[in-house]
């Protein structure tokens, strides 16, 4: 009898801790996600046409060439930023560890204020230093004897400028993670690969990077999936400009729905590419085996 009032002490325990985060999982993401799923088969206005049309929001969605588009320019974004997400903060990290580095909490401290900071916050604050006319950037390339750039009018630039932004405002956090990692690392192998005459460089690719392993995971993985619901960052800076050439997919699926007042077309894009999004965690996960068991 103990034991099972016991048990039931531990239960009720549970659920009263559960129960708040549940329910707002439940009215935020649940409830949304199955309203989102019905309005994609309807023709939806967010006001008061909303008739069932079936597939036709999906055949149209894959028939679209801006949608493809945006898809092809969320991808390269992604493939060009996640170096930099990924490998950057690494190095950052084990300089901030290392023993020969002074003041290393004010570095790590000066480098992670930026994830203070709001996505929108970070996108106005590097869209100053990048402006074509008062921006400091421009100042120093034209105190160096060069023509200044138009940042905002060409589309590689202006894509560049969004990845600094968004690199910057996250190193701070994966530095932190890689940290975590790097200190969770026995000191005795270190001690005994520097007995053993090994390098910095050589103890950091046969022992750091090797046990860093599953840090470098959560990281890839974390970057991947931020890089391509870029939204924020974005509207700070370009607001999809100059064109559309920086209008990636979540900027579609908003101009969509919301401006363009097709709530039902914006629903099925949101379904195709929450499926999409989860088709590539499910690979990265089974790729790199650190997700899970072993398959």
């Amino acid at each position: 009898m103990r034991i099972k009032h016991s048990s039931l002490k531990h239960t009720k325990a549970f659920w009263l801790f559960v129960t708040p985060s549940l329910a707002l999982f439940t009215i935020f993401f649940l409830v949304p996600f199955v309203l989102s799923i019905f309005f994609s088969f309807t023709d939806y206005d967010g006001w008061k046409t909303m008739n069932f049309v079936g597939l036709n929001n999906y055949k149209a969605v894959l028939k679209d060439s801006y949608f493809w588009d945006a898809i092809g320019r969320t991808l390269v974004y992604t493939v060009f930023s996640l170096p930099f997400r990924v490998f950057l903060p690494l190095i950052i990290a084990v300089f901030a560890c290392s023993r020969k580095v002074a003041m290393k909490g004010f570095i790590r401290t000066l480098i992670y204020i930026p994830v203070l900071l709001s996505s929108l916050v970070v996108g106005v604050t590097i869209n100053w230093m990048f402006s074509t006319e008062y921006g400091l950037v421009n100042y120093i390339i034209q105190s160096l004897g060069f023509q200044p750039l138009d940042w905002a009018l060409n589309s590689k630039l202006a894509t560049f400028v969004i990845s600094f932004a968004s690199n910057w405002s996250s190193l701070g956090f994966n530095m932190i993670l890689y940290i975590g990692g790097i200190k969770s690392i026995s000191g005795e192998m270190y001690e005994a690969a520097e007995i053993d005459g090994s390098s910095p460089l050589q103890t950091f690719l046969r022992i750091t990077l090797p046990l860093l392993a599953p840090t470098t995971f959560l990281v890839f993985f974390l970057s991947s999936i931020n890089l391509l619901k870029e939204y924020a960052v974005v509207q700070g800076i370009t607001q999809g400009g100059p064109g559309v050439r920086t209008v990636f997919i979540i900027q579609y699926i908003i101009t969509s729905g919301f401006s363009q007042m097709q709530y039902g077309y914006g629903s099925a894009i949101s379904f195709i590419i929450a499926i999409f999004f989860a088709i590539i965690a499910f690979l990265q996960f089974k790729l790199s085996n650190k997700g899970g068991e072993n398959v």
